[in-house]
């Protein structure tokens, strides 16, 4: 690795809420299946929008970190301007996953175990309670947003049509948290400059769907530079 690009490990707690509401290939199918609900109120929204490991464990992709350090950076000011450019220009997140300490209701953290491979497949991951999590026939979260997942059901304007449709969203309550690590150069962004970014980014931006209303904000427990 070249001299100029540091490492860092970043450690964040929750302080708002974190929603997930991902737009991938399930969103909008290529075939026809089942109906469920109807147009802008689908109750089974959910499992097509979170992000779960085979063990029921909530997770983020890395460019959800990198959107709100970026995010960020727009509020960490450098003369008249911000850093923020710079810090688009040479961040990377090197996390393929990253795992929130929050797992769907009924699979127990902490008690995995790796059962066979066999037949060229990979390894399945078997949660605490001797399932593998199928999002598919999973119970959805309680709608309580004092549990440590829920479900959350609010309505929300189409930007298209302007109308209203209900959506439904996979929460974790504040207080969940997570890490990763970010690498980036220095002759470009300082470590303090990044810092601050990561700071500003838990502060004014947050993480996750739902940062228009505030969702999504944590402060950083740890900025750790790996010398």
């Amino acid at each position: 690795m070249s001299n100029n690009i540091l490492q860092a490990k970043v450690a964040i707690r929750g302080i708002r809420p974190l929603f997930w509401h991902k737009f991938g290939r399930e969103s909008i199918p290529l075939e026809k299946g089942e109906k469920t609900g109807v147009a802008g109120n689908d109750p089974e929204e959910w499992r097509r929008t979170v992000m779960v490991t085979k063990e029921g464990q909530l997770y983020l992709e890395p460019v959800y970190a990198f959107s709100t350090i970026c995010a960020g950076a727009k509020y960490t000011k450098k003369g008249r301007g911000s850093i923020q450019t710079s810090v688009y220009a040479t961040l990377q997140v090197t996390d393929n996953r990253i795992l929130v300490d929050r797992y769907m209701p009924g699979f127990v953290p902490g008690l995995a175990e790796i059962g066979p491979a066999g037949n060229g497949k990979d390894e399945l991951g078997i949660a605490g309670n001797g399932k593998v999590f199928d999002v598919s026939i999973a119970e959805p979260p309680p709608e309580d947003s004092d549990a440590p997942v829920y479900l959350d059901v609010r309505a929300v304007v189409n930007p298209s049509t302007k109308g209203r449709n209900v959506r439904y969203r996979v929460v974790a309550s504040p207080g969940w948290s997570c890490s990763f690590t970010i690498q980036w150069d220095k002759t470009i962004v300082s470590r303090g400059e990044m810092e601050a970014s990561v700071i500003d980014a838990g502060k004014l931006a947050g993480i996750g769907n739902a940062r228009k209303i505030g969702m999504g904000r944590f402060e950083v427990e740890a900025f750790d530079v790996l010398e």
